[in-house]
Order: C-alpha cells, then structure tokens, then sequence
C-alpha cells in the first residue's frame, strides 16, 4: 500500500488584497490575519500556524508556536488542522512522536469529512503496523477518501476489493478503482491493475486485447495499455504493432526509444496498417534512408525473400499509396483509425 499521504502546507492566502507597495501591502495582510485569528476565527488561525511553519515577512519560523495555533485550530474544529496536527504527531515533527494523539486527530479531522485524513486513518488501520489492524473500518475510510477523489486511498481501497479484506472480493470495482487512481497521476495504480489482470488479459484474443489497451492508453492509463499491446503483439497483431511504436514514439506508458518505434511501425506497415504506413510515409519524406539501416534489412528482408523488394519500396509515394487504399490520406486520418478518437 502507498504511504501515509502528508498534508501538503500552502501559503496560499484566499482573498488577500495588496497595496500598490508590496513591502506595505504584505504588513497589512498578516496584520489582517493576526486580527481575524485573534477573534477566533478557527481558518486564520490555521493560516497564521502555516507562516509561522515557513516564514513570512514580519513572522518568524517558529515551530512551537505553529504547533500550538495548530491545535488551537483544531481544538475548534477545523478539520484541515486536525489532519495536519495528526500528521505531526504521527512523524514526530515539532512534537513528540504519538501514534495515540495522531489517530485520535486523524480521527476527528475524518470524521468531519477530510479526505486526507481518512486516507491516513484507513491506511493505518488495513496496515496494522502501529495499531491494531481491523479491515472493515480502514474499508469504510477507504471509501470515504476515495469517494472525495484522492488518488491513494482508490488505489489502497482497490487493494481490498482485490483482496477482499473488510469486504467482498471484487476485481471488477478493483479494476475500476485502480483506473481512476490512474487517471489522478498514481501510476503504481496502473501497475498494480497489470499485476492482478496480467494472467486474464493473455487469453483474451488479440483484437480484444487491442481494443481494451486502446481505452486504457489513451485513457489515461498508458503503462496499462501498453502491456496489452504487448500481448496482441505477441500474436502478430498490426495494430498492436502500431500501437507500440506510438507508444515508443511519444515515450507513453514506455520510455522514448525512436529506433524501435520505426522498427514497429514498419512492421506493421508491411502487415498492411495503413496508419503506420503513413507514419513511414512521412518517415521517409523527412529522412530518405530512414530504412536502409541495417536493423531493419532482415525485417525487410523476411517480407520480401528472394530479393523481391518493390523498386518504389524506399520512396514516400509507394507508402502514401498503400496508406490510402487503406482509408488514411492525412496524419488527422492516421491518428483517428490508429487510437479510435
């Protein structure tokens, strides 16, 4: 499972106005905050704690003290403050270290809705490290930091759907979640949905594993759908060909490689994907003996035994030919057949 996720401080300060000097205008607007924490106000509070974290023109890093406005903030109930306050009583930052005060703030913050802090309290409670694990209460927190949309804990909450630990086994939603996860930036989400797809995935057909790759690729799960190229590739399939040197062209869900994207591409050309015809089209058009390299003879070779090469074979025409008897007579066109969009 992904690590406890940490409160990330800003120095963000909604509605802020400055004065036309910036020096004056800065005075003002901590003065203005000093006053409204001074009234009580539980969010000023929490703002003027984050100065003090960083630092910030007339205030002076001041660790103690941020921690006591932190609690100050929280002891009035706002939430953010309480997830953070947990979190340094959980890493012993400012504090001493107390996993007891860090669950019971984890606590309180989750409870009044703060994704980040039922992420960390799920993900302390289905880990069991420093308390006692209990699934179904890490499932219910789980849920409720990932129905907020929070990347890590869909990802950890697809763990135990994968699992079925505080819950019924469900590799459907899993998949789902793990997707979603995916989606948010977390790619150890994607590579855990290979993980537990991968055995599945080798039986589906080539066109099939073609299609479902294509979703996931251009999806915003790349590393997914490249692993299901690679598996219609292993049966011989033209689009997947394609599909990887795109991959490998943009460096999507694999890392940039441009000599074997043009090695792929031309192999599905030669299989008859007039959308990587078209790429070696305009391959050729840019570098004339972009083929005659000695990686791509014995492919050429292989297609064409007994020295029966087409004479236009190197030049550009011959491929924009073969690319529009196939329905592709532009890049727009190309794009469209190859990535189904």
């Amino acid at each position: 499972m992904r690590r406890i996720v940490p409160v990330i401080l800003t120095l963000m300060l909604v509605g802020m106005v400055f004065a036309s000097d910036e020096t004056i205008g800065r005075h003002m607007a901590v003065r203005a905050l000093g006053k409204r924490a001074a009234s009580g106000d539980a969010k000023a509070i929490y703002d003027l704690a984050m100065l003090h974290d960083r630092g910030y023109d007339t205030v002076a890093v001041d660790s103690a003290r941020s921690t006591m406005l932190y609690r100050l903030s929280a002891e009035k109930g706002y939430a953010p403050a309480q997830s953070y306050l947990g979190y340094r009583y959980f890493k012993g930052e400012a504090v001493r270290q107390d996993v007891d005060s860090a669950l019971y703030w984890f606590a309180k913050a989750a409870g009044s809705g703060d994704a980040r802090a039922a992420n960390n309290l799920g993900y302390l409670l289905a880990e069991g490290d420093v308390v006692a694990r209990d699934y179904p209460q890490a499932f219910h927190w789980l849920s409720v930091a990932a129905d907020a949309g929070l990347p890590e804990a869909e990802s950890q909450l697809a763990d135990l759907y994968r699992g079925g630990l505080g819950t019924e086994a469900d590799t459907l939603k899993a998949a789902g979640l793990y997707m979603k996860a995916a989606r948010g930036g977390l790619q150890d989400a994607e590579m855990k949905l290979v993980a537990m797809m991968r055995e599945k995935w080798k039986s589906l057909p080539a066109d099939s594993a073609v299609s479902l790759g294509r979703r996931y690729y251009t999806g915003g799960a790349p590393y997914a759908g490249v692993a299901l190229f690679g598996m219609a590739a292993d049966n011989d399939s033209p689009e997947a060909y394609a599909l990887l040197g795109d991959a490998y062209s943009k460096g999507q869900g694999v890392g940039y490689d441009h000599d074997r994207a043009v090695g792929l591409f031309l192999r599905a050309a030669l299989k008859g994907n007039a959308s990587a015809q078209f790429v070696i089209a305009e391959l050729l058009d840019i570098f004339p003996d972009a083929l005659s390299r000695d990686e791509f003879k014995g492919l050429i070779e292989t297609c064409f035994p007994q020295g029966g090469i087409p004479k236009d074979f190197f030049v550009p025409s011959y491929w924009y030919e073969l690319a529009e008897k196939g329905g592709v007579k532009d890049a727009a066109s190309a794009a469209r057949m190859l990535l189904g969009r």
